[in-house]
């Protein structure tokens, strides 16, 4: 490696460190950046929706792609042998999750925001949730074997499972985005991402992709991240302002979902003694939520006024998340111990 590249490839571990280090911080300024100028800049970006949409789409691939060049195809075979953590991910996605906004959503007052709070927590993980695990340096393949099980799970479960809370309400919710979103932010970056790897792999070697190049990839991951954060509250800049207190209280109702879920998953990956990389994956996957289809669902089933809770969550979402994956090390010294 000549003295030039080494340089740059320092410069870059650097940075990546740097952004790591101060990812709550750069996630709360991307937020509050994005709110002024979502507000006065209110009736261009309501113009200019489809490129919104896109803009957001292509940040979600562009979050997951560099996750999916490190995964290590030979280890997704074993990562879907381990029961117990499938288990538990789909039990929390599937059931923990959908209990507690079944608590929480009957308050909020109007039973359309309630319908698409609860709808915003039982839609399976984000499109950044495999860029969470990799930056915590959890378990890729794991990760991944989670994130498609509760994918194809929640296109029967879903409907079911949000009948049982809406009963008295007619909701006939669409299966269409829950499909593009797999094809579109797991499918797509899955094929991409391996299709890089193995050309990467034969020209440059296994070494290159699993370490010198590791950096560059998270770094990849956490700058669109945080350029999805800023765009997503862009969008709905106006709702937020305009509701203050009703805003204030899906984003406090949400901050203690997360926060329960996070603690309760820890607790019970040090009872089964999960390992570090095992339990990062089964949390970020089973508590971080695609808001993009809970949004998609709930407007088209019962309107714009629905798609509030899918809205405000991606605001507190990758904070907490964030916030989280930042007490790293006292969360591998509690498992251990």
């Amino acid at each position: 490696m000549s003295k030039q590249a080494a340089t740059k490839k320092n410069t870059i571990s650097w940075l990546a460190d740097v952004v790591k280090k101060y990812l709550v911080l750069l996630s709360l300024f991307s937020t509050f950046l994005a709110l002024p100028i979502g507000f006065y800049f209110n009736k261009t970006i309501t113009s200019i929706k489809p490129l919104i949409s896109n803009t957001i789409l292509l940040l979600a691939f562009l979050t997951i792609l560099p996750s999916m060049i490190q995964l290590k195809t030979e280890g997704l075979l074993k990562s879907m042998k381990k029961f117990k953590e499938i288990l538990l991910s789909l039990l929390y996605v599937f059931a923990v999750s959908p209990l507690l906004a079944y608590l929480i959503a009957p308050t909020l007052g109007d039973p359309h925001i309630g319908v698409g709070y609860f709808a915003a927590n039982i839609v399976p993980a984000s499109s950044a949730s495999i860029g969470y695990v990799l930056i915590a340096g959890g378990s890729i393949e794991l990760a991944t074997v989670l994130a498609v099980s509760t994918l194809i799970l929640g296109i029967p479960l879903i409907p079911v499972i949000l009948g049982l809370y809406s009963r008295s309400v007619s909701v006939s919710v669409p299966m269409e985005p829950v499909i593009n979103s797999l094809v579109e932010v797991l499918v797509l970056p899955l094929i991409l991402g391996q299709l890089t790897r193995y050309i990467l792999i034969k020209r440059r070697g296994t070494p290159y992709v699993d370490r010198i190049i590791k950096p560059h990839l998270s770094l990849a991951t956490m700058l669109s991240m945080l350029a999805l954060v800023f765009v997503l509250v862009l969008n709905q800049a106006m709702t937020i302002i305009n509701k203050p207190m009703l805003a204030l209280t899906v984003i406090a109702y949400q901050s203690i979902v997360i926060v329960v879920l996070l603690l309760v998953s820890t607790l019970v990956s040090k009872a089964l003694k999960i390992s570090y990389e095992d339990h990062q994956a089964v949390a970020m996957i089973s508590v971080t939520k695609n808001q993009s289809v809970a949004a998609a669902m709930t407007t088209a089933a019962l309107g714009p006024q629905s798609a509030l809770a899918p809205a405000l969550i991606p605001i507190i979402q990758p904070v907490l998340t964030i916030a989280y994956l930042n007490a790293e090390d006292w969360i591998r010294r509690f498992l251990k111990s």
